[in-house]
């Protein structure tokens, strides 16, 4: 893999694992919409999965 091609791969899923702890304490906002605020939930559930699966993707990347 080229070395250019690997860090873009890194430092992309390095910003898409920063999003996600950003967001990670948010509070669920009432909103009176049920879809809206089951979207806020589901959001909160796979938020840490999510974040441990990116971290490993990462760890392969870095591996090549």
């Amino acid at each position: 893999m080229a070395k250019d091609m690997k860090k873009q791969i890194i430092a992309e899923l390095d910003r898409r694992m920063n999003l996600l702890r950003e967001h990670q304490n948010d509070q669920i906002v009432i909103t009176g919409n049920q879809y809206s605020e089951l979207n806020q939930a589901l959001s909160k559930v796979i938020g840490a999965p999510l974040l441990e699966e990116l971290g490993d993707v990462k760890d392969f990347v870095q591996s090549l």
